[in-house]
């Protein structure tokens, strides 16, 4: 819309403007009077037709602001900022000010100590200098990472560690059913996953990052896979969608110090393949009493094999009066991705009534699939057997496949 602005009241405006005086009651009520025209008309943008009498006219007043673009002068309504907080939004902001109250309660000492930290904290900026950082900022930043996975803060200053290590992993799959990592090596047992994703975007969208948001604060891996999808549905309250595209950012943070490691990002449409290697996502063969028809007393069963390996972990129990040392099942139809195993594990056997507790014993496993239907079975082998309850657990190769 062409919007032509009165000269005489935008020319003595803009000579107050120029002069530094907005003294003449006249030339306020005839400014005044056109911010409020302008405010009644409900569009964003306005362009205005070049003249003479208001070349070069920038800056703000009111709730509009002025600009030169392409050589046109713009004027545009502020945005206005909404002061409602979401529920995240206003859990953060009590988290900080608990946090900066913290830091007033500190002693002499332990604030010399958080300057010191301060200062190897200090990153570069773009053009070479170091990025301001004062101690209240340093400890605001470790305690806030802290508190985010859970843990007590931090009167006292850690010893500073720069070599929290990149995020290194496999795969990453981004499709409508999962986001998942595969082969994430995760550095020691106190490091966890910082994960932030975008909502849907437009495929052409080339830049999404400042509208990423903590997805999980803190994840530890499962054999080095990590699967996201239902924390991203709880945290944005949809699922993926197929053909948008998403942005995510992540990196590993120490939860005994606070100090995070590079942020790593990535940007992917959201498909079936994954963005690394155009793979399809292969879940890790898996069982559990969920997949069970029947069994011998199973009260617990968990067994899985790693993904590209032979190795198998199991977690179990059971109880039964069968007279033979070992205990079985059946599932209600073959998984696709389990062969035909053998393998071992450790176990316990235990006889309450007879006062024997936790009797070292050894097992071994195996499946089988026989004109479609697959059956499992722990067998006793060594060490002194009850079965009045059985406890299955550890990791083994599977030296038959």
């Amino acid at each position: 819309m062409i919007l032509l602005i009165p000269g005489r009241i935008f020319c003595a405006f803009l000579a107050t403007l120029r002069k530094g005086k907005q003294r003449n009651p006249f030339l306020n009520q005839c400014f005044t009077y056109y911010i409020s025209l302008l405010s009644e008309i409900r569009f964003r943008v306005m362009k205005a037709l070049p003249s003479i009498a208001f070349n070069e006219f920038k800056g703000s007043a009111g709730d509009v602001t002025a600009r030169v673009s392409k050589g046109r002068q713009v004027l545009s309504a502020r945005s206005m900022h909404s002061s409602s907080k979401t529920p995240a939004q206003a859990v953060s902001r009590n988290r900080l000010a608990k946090i900066s109250r913290s830091y007033k309660k500190l002693t002499d000492e332990q604030m010399k100590a958080w300057a010191v930290l301060a200062e190897k904290m200090k990153g570069i900026s773009t053009f070479g200098q170091a990025a301001e950082l004062t101690p209240h900022n340093a400890f605001v930043r470790i305690n806030s990472n802290l508190q985010m996975v859970g843990m007590p803060l931090l009167n006292d200053a850690p010893a500073y560690i720069n070599d929290v290590p990149e995020v290194l992993y496999e795969d990453l799959w981004i499709s409508p059913d999962m986001i998942i990592f595969t082969g994430l090596e995760q550095p020691s047992d106190s490091h966890v996953l910082v994960f932030k994703m975008s909502p849907a975007l437009s495929p052409g969208v080339s830049s999404g990052w400042d509208q990423t948001v903590i997805i999980t604060p803190g994840m530890a891996p499962d054999w080095g896979d990590a699967d996201l999808t239902a924390l991203y549905t709880d945290v944005m309250g949809v699922v993926l969608e197929a053909g948008k595209k998403y942005f995510c950012e992540f990196y590993w943070l120490d939860k005994t110090t606070g100090f995070t490691g590079e942020s790593m990002v990535v940007s992917a449409v959201c498909k079936e393949s994954s963005t690394a290697y155009g793979q399809e996502y292969t879940p890790r063969a898996r069982v559990t009493l969920n997949e069970v028809s029947e069994s011998e007393g199973f009260e617990s069963l968990d067994f899985e094999l790693s993904h590209g390996s032979t190795i198998l972990s199991v977690d179990a129990s059971y109880s039964n009066n069968t007279g033979v040392a070992s205990g079985g099942f059946t599932l209600k139809k073959p998984i696709e991705n389990l062969p035909d195993i053998t393998s071992w594990t450790l176990a316990r056997c235990s006889n309450p009534d007879r006062n024997w507790f936790a009797r070292p014993c050894l097992f071994t496993v195996w499946t089988s699939t026989w004109r479609g239907e697959t059956e499992g079975t722990f067998a006793h082998r060594a060490g002194q057997y009850e079965n009045e309850y059985v406890e299955l657990f550890g990791s083994a190769p599977v030296f038959k496949k």
